[in-house]
């Protein structure tokens, strides 16, 4: 065919390709491992014998073998490629090493809907993302302990100083009664609600909970001590086993999403109430990262929480909106 027209030309692509030929018995079968086109194969192929101005291929017989010009070019090619891969997984490696490693506190709630979301954006940014999940007040004493980096919270802990503040997201809070019971508990205020079944609380050592009982003092509701719990999944259960009603959010519906269907979720009677989810983290540390996670907050509650809320609740209309 030839001397060589051009070295430069070929390239790890090639090589990896070539590679993949020489160890199958025929195209088809190093497309199908390549999960490439056969044609592709051929033209790479093709392209290569091109370049080196000589036959790799002894295409004469059925399977085909290679020349001793494609023995070589096997030998070296296979080298050359894990070489490459090698010297890939050991930069990204490096650089992975240089990300730094970020530690966030979630309430649960935001954790169970919006949080998977945000974790898969942050891994590429980060070389380890620790999240942990539960109570606000937990959190804010993890923070200020520096135990962890950025909080997700209900208490936007204000009387702290040198703390960055960035207010994500409010939302209403609705009622949330047996679905058997919802025509009977849809014309009750919160008065007669509390006198007719009831009151399923959330645990008055969140902030979420004090919230609640502040509400319920306001509009002079008193109900006595029956359940109080922590997660939104586990008081959505209890109503849909008709033990109660509840206030809530409508992250916390999401969050018992499982039960969705046995409980009814009604507009707040009397007086509304809301609550604005912050993100709060140390003026000067982790800044990159903390703007990073306000970002893909935002953006994970427009694309995938508000239509399934709106889908759901249309009666929501922009109540649960970002600030």
């Amino acid at each position: 065919m030839g001397a060589l027209k051009n070295d430069s030309s070929l390239d790890v692509r090639m090589l990896r390709i070539f590679a993949a030929v020489a160890a199958a018995d025929s195209l088809s079968a190093a497309a199908q491992a390549l999960n490439v086109t056969q044609s592709a194969v051929s033209q790479v192929v093709s392209q290569i014998e091109q370049i080196l101005g000589m036959r790799v291929l002894d295409r004469s017989c059925r399977p085909y073998k290679l020349t001793p010009a494609g023995v070589a070019l096997q030998r070296h090619s296979r080298q050359i490629v894990d070489d490459v891969d090698r010297l890939i997984a050991q930069v990204r490696e490096a650089d992975l090493m240089n990300r730094p490693a970020i530690r966030i506190g979630m309430i649960d709630s935001f954790a169970a809907t919006t949080g998977p979301s945000i974790v898969k954006r942050l891994t590429q940014s980060a070389s380890q993302v620790l999240v942990w999940s539960g109570l606000a007040y937990g959190h804010a004493q993890a923070l200020l302990n520096r135990q962890v980096d950025i909080i997700v919270t209900t208490d936007a802990l204000e009387d702290v100083d040198d703390l960055a503040r960035r207010p994500i997201l409010t939302e209403p809070f609705v009622l949330v009664v047996p679905a058997a019971r919802a025509d009977t508990f849809a014309a009750m205020d919160l008065r007669q609600l509390a006198q007719a079944a009831p009151l399923i609380r959330f645990s008055g050592r969140s902030h979420f909970g004090a919230m609640i009982e502040r509400h319920l003092r306001r509009c002079g509701v008193s109900a006595p001590p029956y359940l109080e719990i922590d997660t939104s999944d586990v008081v959505m259960a209890m109503i849909a086993a008709n033990l109660g009603w509840a206030l809530a959010t409508p992250l916390c519906l999401l969050q018992g999403r499982a039960w969705l269907d046995q409980v009814a979720v009604l507009p707040l009677p009397g007086p509304g109430l809301a609550r604005t989810l912050h993100q709060v983290s140390r003026h000067r540390e982790f800044e990159e990262m903390a703007e990073m996670c306000w970002q893909f907050s935002r953006s994970a509650l427009e694309t995938e929480i508000f239509p399934q809320m709106t889908a759901r609740l249309p009666w929501l209309g922009r109540q649960m909106r970002l600030c």
